[in-house]
C-alpha cells in the first residue's frame, strides 16, 4: 500500500469525499476521516489552495478539489488496462448513477490474414470473417502486403502517417459495423455542447487515446475520458468512458471487477 505525505493524505482524502457526494469538503468534517487536527487541516487547506489543487466555491463553503487535481488522481488511481462487463443491467445503473457515456466496439484486434488482387481493379484485404475492398494500384499493393499479420489497429496507425486516406475510410466503416453498445449520448453532447459531441458516437474516438486516459485537447475542460481493453459480452472489445472529471469512475470499475 503507497504511503501519503500529511498534505497528500488530506487532498486525496477531500478528492474521495468530493466524488461520494459532490459536496465542498470541511475541515470538520475531514477530521473524522483522518484523524488529523482541524486546525492543521485548515492550514494545510491554505497551502493546497496556494498549490492550485483546491479551490473554495464561497467564503463560508468548504474546498472541492480543481480539475488539475482530478487529473493527477485519476493518473494515479486507474491503473487498470482491462476490463471484464458481463452484467449490462449493473452496467446500465452505474452509467446513469455516475453520469458516464459509454461506447464499445471490436475491430482493432483483427489480423490480416492475406491479400487478394483481382484483375488489375480491386485489392481485398483479408482478416478473416470480414474483409476490406480497396482500389488496386501497384503501390497500394506493395504496401499492404507488408502489413499481413499486423492487427487492425496498428494498420490503422501506418495508414494515418502515410495519408493513406482509403484505407482509413474503410477501417472506419468496418469499425463502425462493429459496435457493440452505446450508451448515455446525451452525457456526450454535454461534454462538447456542439456537433462535436459526434466524434464520440464513432469507434474514431479511440485512434486518438495514445494512452489510456486522455483530457484536453480531445475533451472539453473538467472532462476526460477512459479506454479499457475489454470483453463484453464474451467479445473481446475496446471500451470508451467519457464524462466529468468529478465523476467517480473509480467506483465504477470496482464494482464492475467485482461482478466480473
Amino acid at each position: 500500500m503507497k504511503s501519503y505525505s500529511k498534505k497528500d493524505l488530506i487532498l486525496k482524502t477531500i478528492i474521495e469525499t468530493y466524488l461520494e457526494g459532490n459536496n465542498p469538503v470541511g475541515s470538520n468534517e475531514l477530521n473524522h476521516k483522518v484523524s488529523i487536527p482541524a486546525s492543521t487541516i485548515r492550514v494545510y487547506f491554505k497551502k493546497l489552495s496556494d498549490e492550485g489543487v483546491l479551490t473554495q466555491l464561497h467564503i463560508s463553503s468548504g474546498r472541492i478539489p480543481t480539475f488539475s487535481a482530478m487529473k493527477a488522481y485519476w493518473y494515479e488511481q486507474l491503473c487498470e488496462d482491462e476490463i471484464v462487463i458481463n452484467d449490462l443491467a449493473l452496467l446500465e445503473f452505474l452509467l446513469d448513477k455516475f453520469e458516464i457515456y459509454t461506447l464499445v466496439y471490436g475491430g482493432d484486434e483483427l489480423i490480416l490474414q492475406d491479400i487478394t488482387k483481382v484483375n488489375d481493379k480491386f485489392i481485398i484485404l483479408d482478416f478473416g470473417q470480414n474483409e476490406l475492398v480497396l482500389r488496386f494500384s501497384q503501390d497500394s499493393l506493395v504496401f499492404l502486403q507488408r502489413l499481413i499479420g499486423l492487427d487492425l489497429k496498428s494498420i490503422e496507425n501506418l495508414a494515418f502517417r502515410v495519408e493513406f486516406k482509403e484505407l482509413l475510410e474503410k477501417i472506419t466503416m468496418l469499425k463502425k459495423a462493429m459496435v457493440y453498445y452505446r450508451y448515455n449520448e446525451s452525457k456526450a453532447y454535454q461534454i462538447y455542447q456542439n456537433d462535436e459531441f459526434a466524434k464520440l458516437l464513432s469507434p474514431q474516438i479511440g485512434f486518438y487515446f495514445n494512452d489510456k486516459l486522455q483530457f484536453d485537447p480531445l475533451f472539453e475542460e473538467g472532462f476526460m475520458g477512459l479506454k479499457l481493453k475489454s470483453t463484453f459480452l464474451g467479445k473481446e472489445s475496446n471500451v470508451v468512458f467519457a464524462g466529468s472529471v468529478y465523476s467517480d469512475f473509480k467506483t465504477m470499475l470496482n464494482i464492475i471487477k467485482e461482478a466480473a
